[in-house]
C-alpha cells in the first residue's frame, strides 16, 4: 500500500506542477516577458536580485522554523522534513483554489497526527492574516488620506472601521479556544472535534511568538517586493514604499483566486497602486509582481517536486 500510495503523490505532484509549469511559464505572454525582462535587468541589477533570492530562503526558513515550532506541540519533526513539507505545500497550493491545497501538501511528511496537524497549520496561517490584515489595513488609511485625499469625515469612518477589524483579529486570534467550546457543543461537529481541540495546546505567549514569525515573513516579503523595484528601476521612494507595497498585499490577500490563474490579477493591483507614485514603467512594475511571485513560488514548487523524488511518504 505504501508503495502505491507514494506513486500517487508524486504523479499528483508532477502532473499539477508540469499543467502550471505550461500555462504560466512556456505559454502565457506575461510570464515569458517578465523573464526576458528579468534577464536585461540583471546587467546592472545583479546584486539587488541577489538578495531576492537570498530573502527567498529566508522567508521560506521562517516559515519552516513557524511550522516545525507549531507541528511540534503534537509530534516530533526535523527542521529537513518540515521544510519539504513547506516546499510541498506550495507545490499542492499551485493548483488549488485559493491555495487550498497547501494544507494537505504539508502534512504529506508527517507519520502520524496529519489531520491534527492541518489544524495547527490554520492557526500558522490565522497568525499570519493577522499580520497581514492589521498592516495592510493601515497602510490603507493612510493610502485614503495620503493619496486619495478623501474628505475627514470618509477617513474617519475607514478608522473606526479598521479598528473594529483589528479588535476582532485580535481578540479571535487570542482566544482561538472558543471554536474548540463551539465543536464539541453541537454532535454534527463531534467527529472532528477532537482536532479542533488542537488549538488549547498553544498558549498566548506560543501564539505571540507566532506573530513575530508572520511579521518577519512579511517584512521579508515586502523588502523582495522593493528591491525587484530596484532590478527593474522603477522608482519608488522608500516612504511611497512603505505605504503602497502593503496595500498591494493587502488587495491581493483578500481576492479569492488560484495560484495559477492570480498572475494578471497581482499585476494589475500592484500597477493601480504603484504608477502614479512610480518613475517606472507600466511594463516594468507588472514585471516585478510576475518575478516576485515566480521567485516565491514557482521556484519553491519546482525544488519541492524534486525533493519529493528521494522522499518516501508514510500511510
Amino acid at each position: 500500500m505504501g508503495k502505491y500510495l507514494n506513486t500517487f503523490i508524486k504523479l499528483i505532484i508532477f502532473i499539477g506542477l508540469g499543467f502550471v509549469l505550461y500555462k504560466q511559464v512556456f505559454t502565457d505572454t506575461d510570464v515569458r516577458n517578465a523573464l526576458a525582462s528579468l534577464r536585461e535587468n540583471l546587467i546592472h541589477g545583479r546584486g539587488w536580485f541577489v538578495l531576492v533570492l537570498l530573502l527567498c530562503i529566508v522567508n521560506w526558513t521562517i516559515e519552516t522554523l513557524k511550522w516545525k515550532f507549531l507541528v511540534n506541540k503534537l509530534t516530533f519533526i526535523h527542521f529537513k522534513e518540515a521544510f519539504l513539507g513547506i516546499l510541498l505545500g506550495i507545490s499542492f497550493s499551485l493548483f488549488t483554489p485559493n491555495r487550498l491545497g497547501e494544507y494537505g501538501g504539508r502534512v504529506l511528511v508527517l507519520k502520524d497526527k496529519r489531520i491534527a496537524a492541518i489544524v495547527s497549520t490554520l492557526v500558522g496561517s490565522y497568525a499570519q492574516i493577522v499580520v497581514n490584515m492589521s498592516i495592510g489595513g493601515l497602510a490603507t488609511l493612510v493610502y485614503l488620506w495620503k493619496y486619495l485625499h478623501l474628505n475627514f469625515y470618509l477617513v474617519l469612518s475607514a478608522i473606526v472601521l479598521y479598528v473594529l477589524l483589528f479588535v476582532f483579529l485580535i481578540v479571535s486570534y487570542f482566544n482561538l479556544d472558543i471554536f474548540s467550546i463551539i465543536f464539541n457543543k453541537y454532535n454534527i461537529f463531534k467527529k472532528i472535534a477532537g482536532y479542533v481541540d488542537v488549538v488549547k495546546r498553544y498558549t498566548d505567549s506560543d501564539l505571540r511568538l507566532l506573530l513575530i514569525f508572520s511579521v518577519a515573513r512579511y517584512a521579508t516579503y515586502s523588502i523582495q517586493f522593493f528591491l525587484l523595484l530596484k532590478v527593474f528601476r522603477v522608482g519608488l521612494h522608500f516612504w511611497d514604499g512603505l505605504v503602497l507595497i502593503p496595500n498591494v498585499f493587502f488587495v491581493q490577500s483578500i481576492l479569492p483566486t488560484m495560484a495559477i490563474l492570480d498572475i494578471p490579477l497581482r499585476s494589475q493591483v500592484a500597477l493601480q497602486f504603484i504608477k502614479d507614485a512610480a518613475s517606472g514603467g507600466i511594463l516594468q512594475i507588472v514585471a516585478t509582481s510576475i518575478v516576485l511571485w515566480f521567485v516565491n513560488l514557482i521556484i519553491p514548487s519546482m525544488l519541492g517536486g524534486l525533493l519529493s523524488i528521494f522522499y518516501r511518504f508514510e500511510k
